[in-house]
């Protein structure tokens, strides 16, 4: 794989951010322009705990890296100029993901058209597979964005990685592959499996795992343990992931060639 890496950029949430809610948001977000060293991106920016920020951050580079239609993250620091609760002098830290412009299907909702678009869409398994060796259990109409036509995009990544998780366990769920997937006769399952283990997990190896703290800048906001917790989930649950999937895909029949 040719891509590299990209360094999360940092920036500073403006004066005049409306509060968003389109997701019922456990957090408080708002809609927010954010000044970078490139410029100022609008992004809906997140105030969430610091180790939701990292592994935001961490779902966000490497679905990127891997190709995946995933916003831009950034790491946003929040003072009084830019919200009248923090206190003068002070700044916090808050979760940024760029502005993709798509609403999300949470109003919507997933008819059968929708879903049909969405397994059409050329990433959809790439994202069920994904979300497994994340261990993503938040994945519903809230956080997929559509374009109208034939395009998504997803979002919140936050809730991935659970401290209480086993790397070797099954994430509590997988709406992507639980919806789409599950429900197929055992010859479509077989046969996304063999995409998923053949052309979609070999990518895994390609990522630089031990960049991940350095990209997020995850050691000027978490402690040692925090981040080498993350990096060390994702690299061993990445040998168990292709058993994981199997799994979650509920396959049936044994020995099929794959």
């Amino acid at each position: 794989m040719e891509n590299e890496m990209e360094q999360v950029q940092v920036g500073l949430m403006l004066p005049g951010s409306k509060p968003f809610n389109d997701n019922n948001n456990i957090n408080p977000t708002y809609k927010s322009h954010v000044q970078t060293h490139e410029g100022v991106i609008q992004a809906y920016v997140k105030l969430i705990p610091n180790r939701e920020i990292y592994v935001e951050c961490v779902c966000g580079v490497i679905g990127r890296f891997l190709g995946l239609p995933i916003p831009k993250p950034l790491i946003v620091k929040v003072d009084h100029e830019s919200l009248d609760s923090i206190e003068p002098g002070r700044f916090l830290l808050a979760f940024g993901s760029e502005d993709s412009v798509y609403p999300s299907l949470k109003r919507r909702g997933l008819d059968e058209h929708l879903i049909k678009k969405l397994e059409d869409f050329s990433k959809t398994l790439d994202v069920g597979v994904f979300d497994e060796w994340i261990a993503n259990p938040d994945r519903h109409g809230g956080n997929i964005l559509f374009d109208g036509s034939d395009n998504f995009t997803f979002i919140d990544h936050g809730l991935s990685i659970p401290e209480d998780l086993s790397f070797d366990s099954p994430a509590k769920a997988n709406i992507i592959v639980e919806q789409l997937y599950t429900i197929k006769s055992e010859f479509e399952k077989y046969k996304a499996n063999r995409e998923a283990q053949s052309t979609i997990s070999p990518m895994y190896f390609d990522i630089p795992i031990s960049l991940l703290s350095e990209k997020t800048y995850a050691t000027s906001y978490l402690t040692s343990d925090d981040v080498i917790s993350v990096i060390n989930f994702l690299r061993e649950r990445l040998a168990k992931l292709n058993a994981l999937f199997e799994r979650r895909l509920d396959l049936n029949q044994k020995g099929l060639a794959l």
